[in-house]
């Protein structure tokens, strides 16, 4: 995309309440780092949110760089079933 895109795109996401996200799924949790500048700033940030779960015993860890609004809660635990609670 070039530079004149990319900014109308971004005011468009601002506009819209968007901004960029880490979703990191657990057994145990969700969890959302951010807002963060752009989609390579989230990229380049994930592993260390990854390493740091993972230093913390969490198990089946996925992770996603979305564009989203801000999450009610930055935590979300969920439950045996695997609903969000």
């Amino acid at each position: 995309m070039d530079p004149v895109s990319n900014l109308l795109a971004s005011l468009l996401d601002k506009l819209r309440g968007l901004s960029v996200w880490i979703e990191i799924t657990t057994e145990d949790c969700i969890y959302y780092y951010g807002p963060f500048s752009d989609e390579a700033e989230a990229e380049r940030l994930k592993g260390h949110y990854i390493a740091d779960l993972q230093k913390e015993g969490a198990k089946k860890i996925q992770a996603l760089v979305k564009k989203m609004r801000q999450p009610q809660s930055l935590t979300v635990t969920r439950t045996p079933s695997g609903a969000r609670s």
